[in-house]
């Protein structure tokens, strides 16, 4: 595959054992590309981003500094591929109006409101985009802070624009049920692993057999922030899910050996697998939504089966600890998802029991 970017510097070296390799720079004298040629999009997108935020010869220090900086530690690096495209779309706003801001102004009185007049004035037709872009930028001034480069975040505790609350944004039981009476089969599948573990789309489609012996799933999660690695979680399967890996093995198993060449198909290493039967690469999310929207149903994603898993839990008695044990929260994260954006109902519960108690009612008889 040829990749023609202006400005790409090639280098040929011969190494020790004779053999020829070629390297790929943004520019001359720049930063290596490591994006493989053979992955174009990879490719381009690192291409582009050094581009971005490529320095100027000559100088002040500036917010586009502090950008580059952070992009090269560990906090960004340690990010999944497609939490970074939704960065690099954030960081690339942040670089187009702030780009040239001297390092000094972050600290003056009326940064902050500045940078808010901007998300309110520009970013807020999209509430959701808006509210990313200002949490990237909160991520790039703590580290900045985290560095000693400023002495304080001017956007401490800035208030998001969209709703927090993801109370009605769960799958209920009519939507899963309709789903699996009209959805294609391999996505029916995913949404019966989704809903029975709790787990990231990523690590679900990258979810390899040797993950499960009959009994557990044993996953390493995959997305972790600052260059940790994922938790591991071990999960008791549902009788459920289990009648479903079954029946995809034996599907699987039977599609390698099948008596015609040409219908045959290679073991896949994992459980989940598009309709012609091998590993997702690519789109999944298209798929999952073209199939969603042809069931009639709308308002909820496939990420949301994560806190359906967490809600219902809650709601059918799980203790926090154990829920964020399964799903790969730590506990303060799993509450704070419970509580705020997964309400699991406990206002209901009291305004229930006040009722049933008559307490309120007696009082009100005397008005």
């Amino acid at each position: 595959m040829r990749v023609d970017l202006k400005g790409v510097h090639r280098v040929t070296k011969r190494l020790a054992r004779g053999s020829l390799r070629t390297y790929y720079y943004a520019w001359r004298g720049g930063p290596r590309i490591q994006a493989d040629l053979r992955d174009q999009d990879a490719f381009i997108a690192e291409f582009q981003r050094h581009k971005l935020f490529r320095a100027p010869p000559e100088h002040k220090r500036v917010l586009s500094d502090l950008i580059r900086s952070y992009i090269s530690s560990a906090d960004y690096t340690g990010l999944s591929a497609k939490t970074k495209e939704g960065y690099d779309k954030a960081l690339s706003r942040i670089q187009g109006k702030f780009g040239t801001m001297p390092i000094a102004a972050l600290e003056e009185k009326g940064a902050r409101s500045v940078i808010r007049k901007w998300r309110d004035d520009v970013l807020a037709v999209s509430p959701r985009a808006a509210d990313l872009t200002m949490a990237v930028f909160t991520k790039v001034l703590n580290f900045a802070k985290d560095e000693e480069e400023i002495s304080r975040n001017p956007l401490d505790a800035l208030t998001k624009l969209s709703s927090g609350t993801r109370k009605d944004i769960i799958w209920s039981d009519e939507q899963m049920a309709l789903f699996a009476a009209v959805g294609p089969t391999h996505l029916v599948r995913a949404m019966i692993l989704a809903k029975w573990t709790g787990q990231r789309q990523a690590d679900l489609l990258n979810l390899s057999w040797r993950a499960y012996d009959g009994e557990y799933i044993r996953l390493q999660q995959g997305k972790a922030g600052r260059g940790k690695a994922g938790k591991r979680v071990k999960i008791l399967v549902s009788a459920e899910l289990r009648a479903t890996l079954e029946t995809i093995r034996a599907e699987q198993e039977a599609r390698a050996e099948h008596p015609n060449p040409r219908k045959r198909k290679a073991l896949p290493t994992t459980v989940l697998t598009t309709e012609d039967g091998v590993a997702w690469k690519s789109g999944f999310k298209a798929s999952w939504g073209a199939a969603v929207r042809a069931a009639g149903i709308s308002g909820v994603t496939f990420h949301d089966f994560r806190g359906t898993f967490i809600t219902l839990a809650y709601r059918a008695g799980v203790a926090i600890k154990d829920i964020a044990e399964a799903s790969g929260h730590d506990e303060k994260e799993c509450e704070r998802v419970i509580r705020q954006h997964y309400l699991a109902g406990g206002a209901d519960t009291v305004i229930q029991k006040l009722e049933s108690s008559g307490s309120f009612a007696a009082k009100s008889d005397q008005l």
